[in-house]
């Protein structure tokens, strides 16, 4: 299972990414365009191979039985220093198709909580990325 393929903190963001792109079923080209930017501007394509990446992914995302454990093992081995800015990247990545899903929601729900997130700073960061992609798009505040 993922236990014994992923080991350092960079495949834990890479995989974490993954997931929340993935969360909804499908895996959109705004949502790869923008896990390449995250992993490029935070220079994991120079440690990482993102298709080996992808392979080991898709090797067992169909086995995970319990998210919760998944996403603490995830946690645990990114070691996250500033949690918030992984948040915001996770809520960046599930919004970057233009809509959030049920279950896009409650994977950010259960992300913020094992990350020590309030209530008030997650929906604050949800609102926050979900105005900058619009923002973006419309190209006016």
């Amino acid at each position: 299972m993922y236990t014994g393929l992923l080991k350092a903190p960079e495949e834990g963001v890479c995989h974490l990414f993954y997931y929340c792109c993935m969360k909804d079923g499908s895996f959109r080209e705004s949502e790869l365009d923008t896990i390449s930017d995250k992993l490029v501007s935070i220079d994991l394509h120079k440690k990482l191979n993102f298709k080996d990446e992808m392979q080991k992914y898709k090797s067992y995302v169909n086995g995970i039985t319990d998210e919760d454990i998944y996403l603490k093992y995830l946690i645990s081995i990114i070691k996250p220093l500033r949690p918030l800015a992984l948040f915001s990247w996770c809520v960046e990545l599930c919004t970057a198709d233009g809509d959030v899903s049920i279950e896009e929601d409650r994977l950010l729900t259960r992300i913020s909580r094992l990350l020590d997130i309030g209530d008030t700073e997650q929906e604050l960061l949800k609102r926050l990325m979900t105005q900058r992609r619009q923002v973006g798009m419309e190209k006016k505040f």
